[in-house]
């Protein structure tokens, strides 16, 4: 018995601080430690909620693609300041790599940003749709607000770009387009889920010929890489198991 409280003694003389302001030090330091722990909860549950409102968000034509989005934060590692239609290098989560594959579409909400054009383990390179190399895109004019009687689908015409940090397209001047009216895309050339996806708004019209006959149309994208937080990936590799 004897034994049992000398070692007793000796536990307690090891693990219990030896005065007051140790024990005070010892409970600030678990208070500190609990409320780190508990903002990268509350950090944690605010960006899934973020993600959840952004899947929410997501068209149905994304949601027909046969494998599950992918999340991608906007960590920028490599981009070009002085030009805006230059690829964006964005850094990937571990794991993610293997959902992704080369065109691929990046989204935001209903926009499409740009297309994958190299797939790294830890990077990604996205193309800007205003890039060059996407060369002409079958798209459709819409109303940017369906109900306003007019037609639903006002013009079809191929949108290209010239380097700079929105597109153009061409269409005759008889046709009812506006400053504002949607560019959606409607090319088979593209993946089938990009069908109806936004590429840009018409923002400016001018007359091409003197007649005038036919009006060149600037669109220009309403979301930008490099101004969002995340985008969504519609991926097309399934990964390993």
């Amino acid at each position: 018995m004897e034994l049992i409280k000398r070692l007793d003694n000796k536990y307690k003389s090891i693990t219990l601080p030896a005065d007051q302001d140790e024990r005070n030090t010892l409970a600030i330091a678990e208070r500190e430690h609990y409320r780190q722990l508990y903002h990268a909860q509350l950090l944690r549950s605010t960006e899934l909620a973020d993600i959840l409102r952004e899947l929410q968000q997501l068209p149905d034509s994304a949601l027909r693609n046969p494998l599950p989005p992918v999340s991608v934060p906007i960590d920028i590692t490599g981009i070009n300041p002085h030009d805006p239609s230059a690829p964006v290098e964005l850094k990937l989560a571990r794991g993610v790599s293997e959902r992704i594959a080369e065109g691929d579409l990046a989204i935001v909400g209903r926009d499409v940003v740009g297309r994958v054009t190299d797939v790294g383990l830890t990077r990604v390179s996205l193309l800007p749709t205003t890039h060059l190399s996407h060369g002409h895109v079958r798209t459709t004019i819409v109303p940017a607000h369906p109900q306003s009687g007019r037609s639903p689908i006002l013009a079809t015409v191929l949108a290209y770009a010239d380097g700079k940090p929105f597109l153009y397209a061409e269409c005759a001047s008889s046709l009812d387009v506006q400053i504002g009216d949607l560019v959606v895309i409607d090319d088979s050339s593209w993946s089938e889920h990009a069908k109806g996806l936004i590429v840009g708004k018409v923002a400016a019209i001018s007359p091409i010929d003197e007649a005038p006959l036919r009006s060149s149309l600037k669109i220009m994208p309403r979301r930008k890489t490099r101004d969002v937080a995340r985008v969504i990936v519609l991926g097309s590799a399934a990964g390993s198991d």
